[in-house]
């Protein structure tokens, strides 16, 4: 688990903004409700929900940043989020392990994304590479879970696009 002090839940709301999980209009959302239950609502917030995540990082409006997260992290959020049933989701999740899960084939995650890429990109097999997905996947949730879950805790009510 992250142990940072700049970990907020607006940081994550951020975090899942960047990765494509939240749309604009879902953050500015929760920022509003935010807002209305806190009796004295951050300026980061007030930002957020009158200007958008786009503009007031563009502009550096605000000191909340976006968590850097490594492809492990990313990995275990997608993952836990992940409609594993539907083919549609499951290919769009291979599609991005594929690109994005290259740091190590030491790692669970990292040599599943191997496989994944070699089905889906060298082998042309999308219903191989859906077929792997779905018998591994569930092997390692148990570490997806323990990372997502807790994150995604902090940010309830935040509406997501998976």
């Amino acid at each position: 688990m992250l142990n940072d002090d700049r970990i907020t839940p607006l940081s994550i709301a951020l975090t899942l903004w960047d990765m494509g999980i939240v749309s604009e209009q879902c953050l500015i959302a929760w920022a509003d409700a935010q807002i209305l239950a806190q009796e004295k609502p951050a300026y980061d917030l007030l930002e957020i929900a009158t200007k958008g995540a786009a503009v007031c990082l563009k502009q550096g409006v605000i000191e909340t940043a976006q968590i850097s997260l490594n492809d492990s992290e990313e990995f275990f959020i997608r993952a836990y989020l992940l409609a594993l049933e539907c083919d549609r989701s499951a290919e769009s999740f291979i599609i991005w392990a594929s690109s994005n899960c290259f740091g190590s084939a030491e790692i669970p995650e990292g040599l599943l994304a191997y496989h994944l890429e070699h089905l889906y990109y060298d082998c042309e097999d999308v219903d191989a590479a859906i077929a792997l997905l779905r018998i591994e996947l569930p092997k390692l949730m148990p570490r997806c879970e323990s990372f997502a879950a807790p994150l995604l805790e902090q940010v309830s009510g935040l509406e997501l696009c998976v």
